[in-house]
């Protein structure tokens, strides 16, 4: 990845970071849609260059995406054709978002993969999307998930599922974002959340 962008956020004491952060990747999110390729990727990823992940027992964890987004592109072009400021531009007075920079190389201290933790959290939506799908009831439907519940305390991003048509499932969902150091990577291909379980992009 040769090119990027960043994004901070400009503290307020009155507004979340946690609220701030749904509201520009869910607009990031719709860019990155506009963006992809028939197999829903996109040339696009994304980095929390303040991202930290620290749990230890018997001590406080150490867990969030700080206050910096950066999203990479090979080209220059990708980035200019994103045009992330027009799709933040109610969130102007929030953020400061800097003009397409090549990568400094010489600044490069590694290579880190930013994927989605899926998570099965809710065996009550897990057995109501089972009801739809198959012939069975919903008392069955649950208790057959009510043993594959899991939790994590990945850092997340609350957003609002748009990808079915039922207004009863249009409900708010936790991005789990994990982070893996990597080297650097021969593909750049990303989900139209700008995540990866192959492509790495840069940390400096």
């Amino acid at each position: 990845m040769d090119y990027y962008q960043e994004i901070t956020l400009i503290d307020q004491a009155e507004i979340s970071p946690y609220f701030l952060w749904s509201k520009i990747y869910m607009q990031l999110h719709f860019a990155l849609v506009k963006m992809k390729d028939q197999y829903n990727q996109v040339p696009i990823g994304i980095s929390f260059p303040d991202y930290v992940y620290e749990t230890q027992e018997n001590k406080r964890s150490k867990v969030g995406l700080g206050g910096k987004l950066r999203i990479f592109a090979i080209s220059e072009i990708d980035l200019q054709k994103l045009d992330i400021r027009k799709w933040l531009d109610r969130l102007l007075d929030y953020t400061h978002i800097t003009s397409v920079r090549p990568v400094p190389e010489n600044r490069i201290t590694g290579y880190a993969i930013y994927r989605r933790k899926q998570v099965k959290t809710n065996p009550q939506r897990l057995a109501r999307h089972r009801v739809k799908r198959d012939d069975i009831g919903f008392d069955e439907a649950l208790a057959r998930y009510s043993n594959v519940v899991t939790t994590t305390d990945l850092p997340y991003i609350q957003l609002q599922s748009l990808s079915t048509s039922d207004e009863q499932d249009k409900r708010r969902f936790k991005l789990f974002i994990e982070k893996k150091s990597a080297e650097k990577s021969e593909t750049q291909v990303f989900s139209t959340y700008g995540l990866s379980s192959q492509s790495s992009v840069p940390e400096f």
